[in-house]
């Protein structure tokens, strides 16, 4: 078999699709997506065709790396959002190989570095990762389950918010979100996404951003004064009442320990965790 690289800009979204459920048919958590359901993952982790790569044999689409562009902490960086090869083709490199093809493109178009997630059993990968040369970061953690937050919410008014005052809501953050729940990925889905602000005489004491398609939480932060006094149930307990008790949320810092208490609290369950890996263009 003589393999050939390149870029996908000229490969179907049908091909990728195809080529992504294939990759990921026996995966930890088992992927089909549809066309429609590939194309918002990539708009909302804004990837770029141009800088992701693919692996061929023939006109086969046999291993790819879908890479998302965007800028953080002032930095140019690239985003794994998705890295998979056909089951009958694993065993040889093909990962690596494609990361040799592209890192060239990705250093020319200025990015300076590039951040994936690895589920912490995926050896095989994180050992693909780590020969590229990949570093951990974090660990990061996922819960999905059914909340449970009873009780009425006191002294808290809750209403949808149409615009982002992110210089205001970072303030609220303990840490950086990843990826799929940056900014950019918040803006990249307006008409999907719906933002909660939750106030207390008339100040904006936190707020909440949940995608009812994917039943996830995106973000949610409250500011440091407001804590510990029902601020976060209030907001998860209006998403169990006006949406789904069931949702999930991803790649929690796992250094976060008051965040990963509360979510199993209000009756959300741990699920897969993950590696933020980084590696830097030199």
């Amino acid at each position: 078999m003589i393999m050939q690289f390149q870029t996908l800009h000229n490969t179907s979204i049908e091909n990728i699709t195809e080529a992504f459920n294939l990759a990921f048919s026996d995966y930890f958590v088992p992927v089909n997506l549809t066309a429609a359901q590939l194309t918002g993952k990539m708009k909302s982790e804004s990837v770029d065709p141009v800088l992701s790569a693919g692996a061929f044999d023939g006109n086969e689409l046999i291993g790819f790396i879908l890479h998302g562009v965007d800028t953080i902490n002032g930095q140019k960086t690239a985003y794994n959002a998705g890295t998979g090869v056909a089951p009958n083709h694993r065993g040889n490199k093909i990962t690596n190989q494609l990361y040799d093809f592209i890192l060239p493109k990705l250093k020319e178009a200025g990015i300076q570095n590039i951040q994936l997630e690895v589920i912490m059993e995926n050896q095989p990968a994180i050992a693909a990762y780590r020969k590229t040369g990949f570093k951990f970061k974090r660990e990061l953690h996922c819960f999905k389950g059914t909340i449970q937050a009873p009780g009425t919410a006191k002294n808290w008014a809750i209403h949808r918010l149409d615009t982002h005052d992110w210089p205001l809501l970072k303030s609220f953050w303990d840490w950086q979100p990843s990826w799929q729940n940056s900014i950019t990925a918040v803006d990249n889905l307006p008409d999907t996404n719906v933002t909660l602000g939750l106030f207390y005489a008339q100040a904006l004491a936190g707020y909440l951003i949940y995608n009812p398609n994917l039943k996830r939480v995106q973000q949610f932060a409250i500011d440091k004064p407001y804590r510990r006094q029902g601020a976060a149930t209030a907001l998860f307990r209006y998403v169990a009442n006006h949406f789904n008790a069931e949702v999930s949320l991803i790649n929690i810092d796992g250094n976060a320990a008051g965040t990963l208490a509360f979510l199993q609290n209000i009756g959300l369950n741990p699920g897969i965790r993950q590696y933020e890996m980084e590696y830097v263009i030199g």
